[in-house]
């Protein structure tokens, strides 16, 4: 089944993924190391906020979307972290 931003990345010709918002785009797994100390504080962050390590990340990301104005406020709202 075709999400909707194949969909609509499909309506632009393809080849324009670049174009379109970052939000939009395909959803891709994206997983990185981090050094074992990096991950003791980000999970001190975490458990101080009473969340997940996967929620926080998730959270900043979002957050640093909406700084770059990669995402309006509608679609924020669609944008969901939990």
């Amino acid at each position: 089944m075709a999400s909707e931003a194949s969909k609509e990345l499909q309506a632009l010709g393809g080849d324009t993924h670049s174009e379109m918002p970052k939000h939009k785009q395909l959803i891709r797994m994206l997983s990185f190391r981090v050094v074992p100390a990096y991950y003791k504080e980000i999970e001190k962050v975490a458990n101080h906020q009473k969340v997940t390590v996967s929620k926080l990340i998730r959270s900043y990301i979002k957050e640093g979307m909406k700084r770059d104005k990669e995402i309006s406020n509608q679609e924020d709202q669609d944008f969901r972290v939990d």
